[in-house]
């Protein structure tokens, strides 16, 4: 404790170097976006799926979701980085391998997240709403999906939460987010414990309000119930 409390604290470089931490900042926000809505994409499609009675059906998109939720999510950015275009001959730039993994390992968890949500609604709103004349598509639109998103708010929070840590990881393939600037930085001027506390807040502006919103959610939903 006395050799922490002695050490000599120096934030003078923050000034110099906020706008090249802002750009990471701000690199770090757009793959959390696209990532984000790139996943809930994928749960869109895949998450119905896991729920067919016909294990054909489930076969494909369980396979997929055990994959990508059982393996590192790094093994999976070096796999698309590098295997891919080594064996198959399929590039794409350092940002796009990062996104492209980044929504493939969350979209196996949004499926999941569907999967409840979607379960979750009574089979006899689904059956009483085909006795009326409504097709399957039109029972999920109007009947199971708005009450299914309403129990998979909360979780999709607190799922954006941890895709916003993990955007770090990318960060080994050299994408210019905030973790790898704050390699490059530290390597500069042995600040490291500074540049991490720096960054710690910036990934906090982005994560504290979400965790506020996926709160609120869950106790307005709960309070419904």
């Amino acid at each position: 404790m006395q050799a922490l409390i002695a050490y000599n604290w120096d934030f003078s470089w923050v000034d110099k170097y906020l706008p090249i931490f802002l750009e990471a900042w701000w690199m770090t926000t757009k793959i959390l976006i696209v990532s984000a809505l790139s996943c809930l994409a994928i749960g869109l499609v895949v998450g119905p799926l896991l729920n067919s009675p016909k294990w054909y059906v489930r076969l494909v998109p369980r396979i997929y979701v055990e994959v990508f939720r059982l393996t590192p999510m790094i093994l999976q950015i070096v796999f698309i980085f590098l295997v891919l275009p080594l064996q198959f001959g399929i590039r794409f730039n350092n940002l796009t391998t990062g996104i492209l993994a980044l929504s493939l390992n969350y979209g196996a968890f949004a499926s999941v997240i569907f999967q409840a949500g979607i379960g979750g609604v009574p089979k006899g709103q689904r059956e009483a709403a085909q006795a009326i004349g409504m097709t399957r598509n039109q029972v999920m639109r109007r009947i199971v999906l708005p009450q299914a998103v309403q129990k998979m708010l909360s979780p999709f929070g607190s799922m954006l939460i941890y895709l916003n840590k993990d955007t770090s990881l990318v960060s080994v393939i050299g994408v210019a987010e905030l973790f790898n600037i704050a390699q490059s930085v530290g390597a500069r001027l042995y600040r490291n414990i500074e540049i991490l506390i720096f960054i710690a807040v910036l990934y906090l502006i982005i994560n504290v309000p979400l965790a506020f919103f996926s709160e609120f959610l869950n106790k307005k939903y709960n309070s419904e119930q």
